[in-house]
């Protein structure tokens, strides 16, 4: 099992890949979410094949963060009011194995894996695993704490992402902690058409000027993620952005070589920032939530500057999202090209 050991140190299985993004509101302004884990929450102890153990337990990572000095102030701060809990299951498979009187046998095998959930407390909770081992985190607690606490999974829309694509294009942060740096990699989803369903890019130098991508969206085709480099509290984070809310840290950037207490804390802090810009976004009037008109007629035009041969006008996505965001005036530049 990878956790917290009696010496103080941190680790954690698996990638950085967050599965569970949640808003939280508490209705019980006495809630002691360490002494519910101990008392509602079972605890983990060791189970059979046939009932595998499975429970929980704090991390004192609030506590470790601060006492880091490989970690600057301004993340220390953000996890002064974060909150660590550790579910930990078993597996039991049958495997081969090497018996020294019988050979090679067939025997159940002992492994444990764990799912990380962190609470921003009072604003947001993130879980870190796979869908299925962040779902039913997510529910055992919710189950526990329905009490204390009322949660609300989040799931990016894709017009935020859009919205993230137009901040950066225009070289403007997000908000006053978090900005983007470089988008190198996106997927867009939209009808079939010649080019198919689905257009991926990655690894580019610049999503904004990457053709493939940009007449997606001129073909009103949907953001599925982006991927790039993002500063906040003054370090770079690679991190995937999904619909959905899922959300995977890459092992790159400053948190490349770091520490894993550091590399988690970063992530945490990472995230909080996002959905805070979410929420903002979220909260905009509809005609600061969607690109103006001129936003896809650049589009276009970068394309053109590309090289891209394009066969249809940007009329139609603009018109799209004239009426998303309701703007009354609409300036209508014609491409002179003809419906593809």
């Amino acid at each position: 099992m990878s956790g917290p050991s009696s010496n103080g140190v941190f680790s954690y299985d698996g990638r950085l890949v967050f599965n569970g993004l949640y808003r939280t509101k508490v209705l019980n302004a006495s809630i002691n979410i360490e002494d519910i884990v101990e008392n509602e929450l079972k605890d983990f102890s060791k189970g059979t094949k046939d009932k595998p153990g499975s429970g929980y337990h704090m991390l004192s990572f609030s506590e470790m963060v601060a006492e880091s000095p490989e970690i600057s102030r301004p993340i220390k701060e953000q996890a002064e009011d974060m909150h660590g809990i550790r579910y930990r299951y078993e597996n039991w498979d049958e495997g081969e194995v090497e018996d020294d009187e019988e050979g090679t046998v067939y025997r159940h095998i002992r492994t444990t894996d764990s799912v990380d959930v962190y609470w921003h407390f009072p604003d947001y909770l993130f879980i870190k695993g796979n869908k299925t081992e962040a779902k039913k985190a997510a529910n055992l607690i919710d189950n526990k704490l329905d009490e204390y606490l009322k949660t609300e999974e989040i799931g990016f829309s894709p017009d935020f992402l859009l919205w993230i694509l137009s901040k950066y294009k225009n070289g403007e942060a997000l908000s006053d902690e978090l900005s983007t740096n470089l988008l190198s990699d996106a997927r867009i989803e939209g009808d079939e058409d010649r080019f198919g369903r689905s257009n991926r890019v990655d690894d580019s130098t610049d999503i904004a000027k990457a053709t493939t991508i940009l007449m997606g969206i001129l073909r009103g085709k949907e953001m599925a993620f982006v991927e790039g480099i993002f500063g906040v509290s003054g370090q770079f984070v690679k991190a995937q952005i999904e619909t959905g809310g899922r959300v995977h840290i890459k092992a790159e950037q400053d948190i490349d070589g770091g520490d894993p207490l550091k590399r988690m804390a970063l992530s945490v802090t990472f995230l909080t920032e996002l959905l805070k810009v979410y929420d903002h976004w979220e909260s905009l009037d509809s005609g600061e939530k969607y690109p103006p008109d001129e936003f896809f007629y650049d589009l276009y035009d970068e394309c053109e500057r590309q090289g891209a041969e394009i066969t249809f006008p940007a009329d139609e996505v603009v018109e799209k999202y004239r009426q998303k965001g309701n703007r009354k005036e609409y300036k209508n530049r014609q491409s002179g090209l003809a419906e593809f």
